[in-house]
């Protein structure tokens, strides 16, 4: 029973070790939004990839401009990124603001 409970945790640290080593940052550039006008109301579109278990996976595609054409933007004014990790999966998603 204990050769047990030791393979199940050593299987937990090398997926939790291999997960953490397959996610990304995405680059990101810098831009001034000054001219931006942030009292008008404007599209949202979000794309997410997730991964189970930290390394199956990515399902589904994050990019901006996937986000955007989901939500028929057709000129970005701003971008957001969230993620989240849980138990057994985490998500990554791209948020676009915009006309």
């Amino acid at each position: 029973m204990k050769k047990v409970f030791l393979m199940l945790v050593a299987l937990c640290i090398f997926v939790c070790v291999i997960g953490c080593a397959t996610m990304t940052t995405p680059v990101v550039n810098s831009i001034d939004i000054k001219a931006t006008d942030f009292s008008k109301t404007m599209k949202t579109g979000e794309a997410c990839r997730i991964y189970v278990l930290g390394f199956i996976g990515p399902f589904g595609d994050a990019s901006i401009v996937q986000a955007a054409q989901e939500a028929k933007i057709s000129k970005v004014e701003a971008v957001d990124y969230k993620s989240g990790w849980y138990v057994l999966f985490s998500k990554f998603c791209a948020r676009v603001y915009g006309e």
